[in-house]
């Protein structure tokens, strides 16, 4: 069925209607969820594994739920969330942080995306300053360019986020007598550089923020998926749960259309965010089945069974990258997470290269649109979680042919 044509409602008469935050971002959708338009091999989406998929243990935890409490399970909630997924969250947290991590602390959210838009709905008004570490998750700066704030980019290395460069971003805004709102980052597995920050760096970026009077939004999303080693702990724990707000998902660990994270921090900001919610808080359903899942033992052994089928994706995707692209690009080893972060070539751009591997079937996300800054680069981000064990060494095959192709035409100029 065609589309109708809008006569009424025009761009102009739009733009006279939507608020300023709609026109701050432009009618473009962020993420529509559509099918790709043919077979292809895609490295560009940071999603699970779907033969992984916990269907079995869902339903068993579904069934006992609604055996057990049927009618709670279908009642509102309340805005922080269902109860017994709180509680869950909080124990299951005490012994993941190292910490006590007490129910008043926890918040549960329709996603981390959701998680990530409630913290700058309460603590963000235009014209705020934000730090990013940079390269960063296109959506969540998005969502904090959407509330008017200034984003300033703290440059990363090979090891993660840079404290120099953070340090330098406080003195600025201090200098110019502003105070600096929050400091985003995703310091485990980041997306989409793939490092994890070390503790010498975490424990300074404590230090600093204290100094500073300012807070850290810890994008954690993919912290429990780690291959070789437990990562260091987490800026939550290292600040005793006082300097930073952690947002985590059930996305990545369980299944994306969940749609369920928790925000985890310090109790009165916690209620702070929760008493702007203007729904009756995410699903009840849903999360007492995630917490009989908690219960059960279920979700840790689906981890665990995560970070074996993750691991053995790198080592293919690894092997493939070196047969077929090592004349190409470089990359860092990831220690967990879903994505390898490449490095071109000077003489081959990866919007070139991006455009060469989707004549070729394959689809990948190309650098600058994960920069805070927005700087042209000569990067690439593949992520290996999504595809299909069997198609990762035909997918690599074909984009070393798409680097060779962007190649020769360069050295030809």
């Amino acid at each position: 069925m065609s589309e109708q044509p809008h006569s009424y409602w025009d761009d102009t008469r739009i733009e006279e209607l939507v608020s300023r935050r709609s026109k701050i971002l432009g009618p473009s959708v962020w993420a529509a969820a559509r099918p790709d338009a043919g077979p292809v091999i895609s490295f560009a989406g940071g999603l699970p594994d779907i033969p992984s998929l916990p269907g079995e243990a869902l339903l068993r935890a579904a069934r006992t739920v609604i055996d057990r409490e049927q009618k709670e399970a279908l009642e509102y909630g309340g805005t922080f969330g269902p109860q017994p997924l709180r509680e869950a969250i909080a124990e299951r947290s005490s012994g993941i942080e190292g910490i006590p991590v007490g129910v008043d602390q926890v918040m549960v959210t329709s996603g981390s995306a959701h998680g990530i838009g409630t913290v700058c709905e309460t603590l963000l008004d235009p014209g705020d300053i934000v730090l990013t570490e940079s390269p960063n998750f296109p959506g969540s700066m998005r969502t904090i360019r959407s509330f008017g704030a200034e984003q300033y980019a703290v440059p990363m290395d090979e090891l993660g986020l840079r404290v120099d460069g953070l340090e330098e971003q406080l003195d600025r805004a201090a200098q110019a007598g502003r105070r600096v709102k929050f400091i985003y980052c995703i310091p485990t597995h980041q997306n989409p550089a793939g490092c994890t920050l070390p503790l010498d760096r975490r424990e300074r970026m404590i230090e600093l923020a204290r100094e500073h009077g300012t807070l850290i939004l810890e994008d954690d999303a993919y912290g429990e998926l780690w291959f070789r080693e437990n990562p260091p702990p987490s800026l939550f724990a290292l600040s005793g749960g006082e300097q930073a707000i952690k947002v985590s998902s059930f996305s990545k660990i369980i299944a994306t259309g969940l749609r369920m994270g928790w925000a985890m921090g310090p109790a009165p900001l916690i209620s702070r965010i929760a008493a702007l919610r203007y729904d009756m808080g995410s699903s009840v359903f849903l999360g007492r089945v995630i917490a009989e899942m908690i219960r059960n033992g279920d979700l840790e052994r689906h981890i665990v069974n995560l970070r074996g089928i993750y691991a053995r994706k790198l080592e293919r995707m690894e092997d493939a990258l070196r047969r077929y692209c090592a004349d190409y690009c470089t990359y860092q080893q990831p220690q967990g997470g879903f994505f390898l972060w490449l490095q071109l070539r000077p003489d081959l751009a990866s919007h070139a290269v991006q455009q060469a591997a989707m004549q070729r079937g394959v689809i990948i996300g190309q650098g600058p649109q994960f920069f805070a800054d927005g700087q042209a680069t000569n990067h690439l981000r593949l992520a290996f979680s999504y595809v299909a064990m069997e198609d990762i060494e035909e997918g690599v095959q074909r984009l070393g042919e798409a680097m060779a192709e962007v190649g020769a035409k360069s050295a030809g100029k």
